[in-house]
């Protein structure tokens, strides 16, 4: 859906932002990888073209230097935008005058009719934002009744109303993220399933958000009133347990210590987690594990065993087996595409 994407270097003109593509070959038909270029910081961009008309981009990543981006959609799209961590704005002067700002614990939608979209992130940064590009037919279809359903029984409000606002040349809306939207967001992030069944489960928590996001702009009384999956104070404490769990990678406290550092019980600690982030602690420990050492492998050209201890591993082959059963690729062949493409880059563009 995505037609092209420049990144502006020193010298102020918009190069080409190199990408490669996973190693099993159904995730290379519908997912592409942007590592974020070491001068920049380190991280990567991931995008999924789901269906026709559906797509979903993932920025995981630390910004060391300002970083602006143009990106050019091959049609007009509606952007869904659910920010975890860090600061983006993004800009169509020939649509908007004032650019759309995502910010934590914010999710926002926007319409440009206009296809080329600035992106501007300030360096010194950790940034980890969710967003859907979903096109205005998609959508609509959402809400065309089934066939069997008798017309007399027809609800047209959303979609007349939705058809309305996509007539202007723009719309835009902001709203705070609700538990629900990051739970799903976290679920997308640690998506637990692989090849055609992580795509189905992919589209499907994708649709999810996106009937979240269209409740809030329609519904903004029900939504907001719905009651949460816990009580703020103990979303709180699942929060301070993720932390705890990244900043000790290599060392993780074991459940029963986590559980007392934050003063929960155990199994109130394990049911909370899950609600929150859609795995249990020790798999989004490794999801971590494996994001880490994934960014280590981008930015530093170091042993891989080193990598493998330095991210938590027990040794470099039960890094092998787990690198590779998530992303589908051995990380000695991942660190080769990454060296692949960048000498390629470096021919067309110097930083």
């Amino acid at each position: 859906m995505l037609s092209q994407v420049l990144i502006k270097n020193d010298k102020g003109s918009y190069v080409q932002f190199s990408s490669s593509t996973p190693k099993n070959e159904f995730d290379k038909s519908y997912e592409l990888i942007r590592p974020l270029p070491r001068k920049k910081g380190r991280g990567h961009f991931s995008s999924f073209s789901i269906c026709e008309g559906l797509a979903v981009g993932l920025c995981h990543c630390r910004f060391d230097e300002d970083y602006i981006a143009q990106s050019t959609l091959k049609n007009p799209l509606i952007s869904l935008g659910f920010c975890i961590k860090g600061y983006s704005l993004f800009r169509n002067v020939c649509c908007h005058p004032d650019p759309v700002v995502a910010a934590p614990g914010r999710s926002y939608a926007y319409f440009f009719e206009e296809s080329v979209v600035e992106r501007e992130i300030k360096g010194q940064q950790d940034v980890l934002t969710l967003g859907i590009l979903v096109s205005p037919d998609f959508l609509i279809q959402l809400f065309n009744p089934t066939l069997h359903q008798d017309t007399q029984y027809r609800d047209t409000q959303y979609r007349d109303t939705l058809e309305k606002m996509l007539e202007s040349r723009h719309f835009y809306a902001d709203h705070i993220m609700t538990t629900q939207m990051e739970t799903t967001v976290y679920q997308i992030l640690n998506n637990p399933h692989k090849g055609e069944i992580g795509k189905i489960y992919l589209e499907s928590k994708a649709v999810e958000l996106i009937a979240l996001k269209l409740e809030q702009i329609f519904q903004p009384d029900y939504s907001s009133n719905r009651n949460a999956p816990m009580v703020p104070e103990d979303r709180e404490l699942i929060f301070q347990v993720r932390d705890l769990l990244v900043k000790n990678l290599q060392y993780p406290s074991s459940l029963r210590k986590l559980a007392k550092q934050v003063e929960m019980s155990t199994p109130r600690l394990t049911k909370g987690f899950r609600t929150v982030f859609g795995c249990t602690v020790f798999e989004y420990l490794r999801k971590e594990r494996l994001s880490y050492a994934r960014m280590l492998i981008e930015e530093n050209p170091v042993d891989l065993t080193w990598i493998a201890f330095e991210s938590g591993f027990c040794s470099s082959s039960h890094f092998a087996a787990s690198f590779f059963k998530e992303y589908g690729i051995r990380p000695s062949e991942y660190r080769k595409s990454i060296y692949m493409t960048n000498r390629e880059t470096n021919k067309t563009r110097h930083y």
